[in-house]
């Protein structure tokens, strides 16, 4: 089986006869946006944040992240921070939905853990794991993936000796902070956040298939990329079959429910295309 993730706010599930099934549970939703309401948010320095939409649409839930005034180049903008409590894994993928501001921007995301157990996040007690930052220089939403590794992930404590044994406790939270860099033209600040959420590693997961290729006669070993991704409002999902299998390709959203079936069928060996448009087959669904 395969996992491709399309955006925006869509998922892909390719499953192949003969291969094991990843199940939609294994996501660990952080936060999906899906309330009238931030809790567990708070921000600060120079940032406001504030939910996007009146209407009761779990679909399309966001937040809106902007400045009260102008900032100027290489300046600390200010963070938001969720807290909430959730376990993370070594070499999952976690990922934030975040949408780019055209501009010389960075954002720097870090998992908070309390290492005190007092409740409360303290850099002089606490521990993070802090991602290296990357920019917001693009155009419309993507969702950004980091390893749970210690080469996209460096431990940030005042506690000597602290190591990746922190993934054994339960984090506190996650917190993103923002700065501009030497070419940010002063002028206010607007971004948002979409989705924050833990998932399999399927380069780890593939590379298990891979390794199993030839143990079964029955099973089909295959490359798939589906284009363009991110994805509004149609993409074309391209795959090549060594054996005749059956293969079923599924559309979820990011809330994990299904959206529709591309494809449920027994295949020949060869090269196929399926094309989907989530964004508009998704309002039958609700």
């Amino acid at each position: 089986m395969s996992k491709i993730y399309g955006l925006l706010f869509a998922f892909l599930f390719i499953t192949f006869a003969g291969t094991s099934a990843f199940s939609q549970s294994e996501n660990n939703i952080i936060d999906s946006f899906g309330k009238h309401e931030l809790p567990g948010w708070y921000w600060g320095g120079s940032l406001n944040m504030q939910y996007s939409h009146k209407e009761d649409n779990l679909e399309n839930g966001y937040a809106i992240i902007l400045s009260a005034g102008l900032i100027q180049p290489n300046t600390y903008v200010g963070l938001i921070r969720k807290e909430a409590k959730f376990q993370v894994a070594q070499d999952n993928i976690f990922s934030v939905m975040l949408e780019g501001t055209g501009t010389d921007l960075y954002a720097t995301v870090s998992i908070l853990f309390d290492m005190n157990n007092d409740g409360k996040w303290d850099e002089n007690f606490d521990a993070r794991l802090e991602a290296k930052k990357f920019a917001l220089n693009f155009s419309g939403w993507k969702e950004i993936h980091f390893n749970i590794n210690e080469s996209e992930f460096k431990i940030i404590s005042k506690t000597q000796g602290e190591d990746f044994s922190i993934l054994e406790y339960e984090a506190m939270g996650i917190q993103i902070s923002y700065q501009t860099g030497k070419d940010f033209t002063s002028s206010k600040i607007e971004t948002g956040i979409a989705l924050i959420a833990e998932r399999p590693n399927k380069e780890l997961k593939q590379e298990n298939a891979d390794n199993n290729i030839g143990s079964d006669p029955d099973e089909s070993y295959f490359k798939t990329k589906n284009y363009p991704n991110p994805f509004n409002p149609t993409t074309t999902i391209n795959y090549t079959l060594k054996n005749a299998t059956h293969v079923k390709i599924t559309v979820y959203d990011r809330l994990g429910r299904e959206v529709i079936v591309l494809a449920d069928e027994s295949q020949s060996e060869g090269e196929y295309n399926k094309k989907s448009s989530p964004m508009l087959q998704r309002r039958a669904f609700l």
